[in-house]
């Protein structure tokens, strides 16, 4: 099954969308300054604060764009974990900041973004090894269903980037109101990830190619980076295996990297459909 291959990469000279990277500044900040003009939420679910960043415009339209932020800074070195996740540069926000949809909501991750009071249930499990813990999934999950019940939204499209990508597939495989996956440099199958690499594997995690059988008969679209060393292009692969998916489902970015150009070339990408086409 070939794969697709999006010729973009005279985009890859552009310079990023998001404002100059300042050290004076906080991350969260930072983040701010990205979403001028959004309306900023927290998201009170039974164990975590979700932060998020939301822009309405249409609500009539009934469907809301979701972009779920990456991992961010689980680590400050390969050893060390970090003890904040917020992420130093939130691609999936430079990236929904240029999504041409009317209604587009962006959720960080647990405890990214998280002060005082806010940083309840934040320990360090949940952005290493349990990252992707049912509890995880079940807070991100609840903030959807508080973003959709404000306008009545019918459908919802899951975006993610990163390790944004897997919450995306779990969040999908358990609501029924997805009507398309599209994942970003995406560690669909992180059992395969953390083999290739021989680190430790995510043990309290939930892990997408084992929801395999319920998200084949979702619309999807996967972005990986030709040069993504992160995660590579056989992470993507053990996936649409294990869910039987055509490698249709599949665009391989000529160029590109784990972080380098996403949020540059979002507006093409967001163009590519999903695709819904099992390996028969």
């Amino acid at each position: 099954m070939a794969l697709f291959i999006f010729a973009l990469a005279l985009l890859l000279t552009l310079g990023s969308c998001a404002p100059d990277l300042n050290p004076f500044i906080s991350r969260g900040a930072y983040a701010d300054k990205i979403a001028t003009g959004w309306e900023k939420q927290v998201f009170r679910t039974e164990r975590f604060d979700l932060t998020g960043y939301v822009r309405i415009t249409k609500p009539a339209d009934g469907v809301l764009a979701i972009f779920i932020e990456g991992d961010g800074l689980s680590y400050i070195s390969r050893t060390e974990v970090s003890s904040d996740p917020t992420p130093e540069r939130p691609t999936a926000l430079e990236m929904a900041v240029r999504h041409p949809a009317s209604n587009v909501l962006y959720l960080a991750r647990p405890c990214q973004y998280a002060q005082g009071p806010h940083r309840r249930s934040c320990e360090p499990l949940y952005w290493t090894t349990g990252r992707f813990a049912p509890e995880t999934v079940a807070a991100l999950n609840q903030a959807i269903d508080q973003a959709v019940a404000v306008h009545a939204f019918r459908a919802v499209m899951l975006y993610g980037y990163s390790g944004g990508g897997t919450m995306a597939a779990l969040l999908a495989a358990r609501r029924k109101d997805v009507s398309a996956l599209v994942t970003v440099a995406g560690v669909l199958d992180h059992q395969a990830w953390t083999g290739h690499f021989g680190d430790s594997p995510l043990r309290y995690s939930l892990n997408p190619a084992d929801d395999a059988g319920l998200l084949r008969g979702i619309a999807q679209r996967h972005f990986i980076g030709e040069r993504d060393k992160t995660v590579p292009l056989l992470v993507a692969q053990s996936y649409l295996r294990r869910a039987r998916l055509s490698a249709s489902t599949l665009t391989l970015v000529p160029r590109a990297d784990h972080t380098c150009c996403w949020a540059d070339l979002w507006p093409e990408l967001a163009r590519v459909p999903p695709a819904n086409r099992p390996d028969t």
